[in-house]
């Protein structure tokens, strides 16, 4: 009889834990019947079955322990566990026998090739696999895994200082019990314990401070500023966390009374909402007149009657003023107002010849006489498929008319029965169209006023800009300071500006710096724009507009687009006129 033996390797640990597998399954080698073994009917080794007979004795020879046994419908008596073997109790007539073990397998069904009788002994050999016991080192450490809100929060685990990621901070610990405290700025810090044992899984740590602040938001009408404690906060409304303390509200605006409120925060979970008074205007006068009298008068684009004229209730500080009179040439003028005084201001207006007022339907608009004379031309930038560049060229031209403003969104919307601007502003100048847009524009209003309009030549649009025969030379269309005659990044509030509000150039036209690119002539343009890496021509544009920056306002930079379907909400026109029918 063969029996094959346990094998055990052993490896060093601290705690033994083992674990079985099985090499093969179980098999009978031999069943028989011991015909001289009386055990199964002796007193002290006998029990009976469940119908009160004498029950048979299978004893099946085997090292290994662990095994069960399942006799079907008739069951199993009583199974003794002993050395070397195992004393397993059936009833008479057992057909069959099914073996398992936990770590070797199962013999399922194994059928007894001799009857089995009452009272009577048998023995059964099994051959199973070897079971191999493998000792493992026992986990004597875990992870400790702190997850927290915020998620700027920091960890200090028995005086180490954890390093977090996105609120999340780990560190192996060995089994025990460790103090830890987190804190983050405007929050209460929370400390407590955490004990490490679970050598299956991490221990998580879920922290979630009290905060130590309060969500104030502060409001205040006509778009006034937002201080708090001295600092500025921002333009009409302003949300943030604010400690518990007293503090200082302030709203302020310019030549207008601040008005402040002190007020306890205390912490609170629900947001706060404190609305503050605005600033409070602060008002003065001006006696408005006029050489020859009965002149239209413009105080920051807002019509105030004709002159002689007492303005009240203005505002303190400085406000532009615009006069004009038919026949005359526009006086414009800073007004500065102060608290409860009269500001006094006479204009001599300059009669002007130059003018030339056309009647489109129902609007009025102004042409320019610029007289004859010779431009030159100084291009900082002219990129043909030549690629010459820094060209200077002497152009004569011949007398024309150009439009004292871009065309308005007024006189657009009079011509085509839309108005396609972005910013919408009757005074202000049209935008969003493109060159086939504004060819369109020019044919309908020559046919209502049965006149010669056109775009200018970029020469024609430069000696204009420059002033003519009157020409200062200056940076910019009528001054070297740009603030004065342009509209441009830094002094506009993200959209055009109605025109006529500036200081206008020695020929008295407004706005040929800023406030929107004007297209000028892309047919009649002999030295034209290219976009060298595509090898197209592009549509000029000269004067810069509200969003550029101050170099591109002045008269000799010279900008280039793709405007054959693109429109921008900066660039609009000016029309010339060569002559009269």
């Amino acid at each position: 009889m063969m029996i094959k033996k346990s094998v055990i390797t052993f490896s060093i640990s601290l705690i033994l834990l083992a674990s079985n597998c099985f090499a093969q399954t179980i098999s009978v080698s031999n069943f028989r019947l011991l015909d001289s073994d009386l055990t199964a009917n002796t007193a002290g080794t006998m029990e009976i079955d469940q119908n009160g007979e004498t029950a048979a004795l299978i004893k099946v020879v085997t090292t290994q322990t662990g095994f069960t046994f399942d006799g079907g419908a008739m069951g199993i008596v009583k199974t003794v566990q002993k050395p070397s073997e195992i004393w397993v109790y059936v009833p008479r007539g057992l057909k069959k026998i099914t073996i398992s073990h936990p770590q070797l397998g199962m013999l399922r069904d194994y059928y007894l090739n001799i009857p089995i009788e009452a009272a009577r002994t048998y023995e059964m050999v099994l051959v199973a696999g070897e079971v191999q016991t493998i000792v493992k080192q026992a986990r004597t450490s875990q992870y400790v895994v702190f997850q927290l809100n915020p998620e700027n929060a920091q960890v200090e685990l028995d005086g180490i200082v954890l390093e977090t990621n996105k609120g999340i901070a780990t560190k192996m610990m060995k089994f025990g019990t460790y103090n830890y405290r987190v804190q983050a700025p405007n929050y209460l810090p929370e400390a407590g314990n955490v004990t490490v044992n679970d050598p299956t899984d991490k221990h998580v740590v879920n922290v979630s401070l009290k905060p130590n602040f309060s969500v104030v938001t502060l409001k205040v009408e006509n778009e006034s500023e937002i201080w708090v404690n001295g600092e500025y906060k921002g333009i009409g409304s302003w949300t943030g966390n604010l400690s518990p303390g007293t503090y200082e509200f302030e709203a302020r605006k310019q030549n207008q009374r601040s008005v402040s409120l002190t007020q306890d925060i205390l912490i609170s979970s629900e947001p706060q909402i404190i609305v503050l008074q605005a600033p409070i205007p602060v008002f003065g006068k001006a006696e408005i007149n006029s050489t020859p009298a009965m002149a239209d008068i413009y105080i920051d684009g807002k019509e105030y009657g004709q002159t002689p004229q007492l303005v009240t209730d203005l505002p303190v500080g400085q406000h532009q003023l615009r006069i004009t009179k038919q026949g005359f040439r526009d006086y414009s003028s800073l007004l500065d107002i102060k608290e409860n005084e009269i500001t006094s201001l006479t204009a001599q207006l300059e009669e002007s010849k130059n003018i030339l007022t056309i009647m489109a339907g129902d609007i009025c608009f102004n042409m320019i006489f610029v007289e004859k004379g010779a431009c030159e031309m100084i291009f900082d930038k002219y990129i043909s498929p030549s690629t010459i560049k820094n060209l200077n060229v002497n152009v004569n031209l011949s007398s024309f008319y150009i439009g004292e403003t871009e065309v308005t969104q007024e006189l657009w919307e009079s011509i085509m029965g839309m108005n396609p601007s972005k910013h919408k502003n009757k005074n202000a100048p049209v935008e969003n169209v493109n060159w086939y847009d504004c060819q369109k524009f020019i044919k309908k209003l020559n046919k209502l006023t049965g006149l010669e309009f056109r775009l200018p030549t970029e020469a024609e649009w430069e000696y204009a800009a420059l002033g003519g025969n009157l020409s200062h030379d200056y940076v910019y269309s009528g001054s070297n300071d740009i603030n004065e005659v342009a509209w441009y990044d830094e002094n506009t509030w993200q959209t055009t500006c109605e025109v006529k509000q500036k200081k206008p150039n020695e020929l008295g036209i407004f706005d040929m710096s800023g406030n929107v690119a004007e297209l000028v002539d892309w047919y009649l343009n002999p030295f034209p724009l290219w976009n060298a890496k595509e090898r197209k021509r592009l549509y000029p544009t000269r004067g810069g507009s509200w969003k550029d920056a101050e170099k591109y306002c002045s008269i000799r930079k010279r900008c280039g687009y793709t405007l054959t379907t693109e429109k921008y909400d900066d660039i609009g026109l000016r029309v010339v006129l060569e002559k009269e029918k």
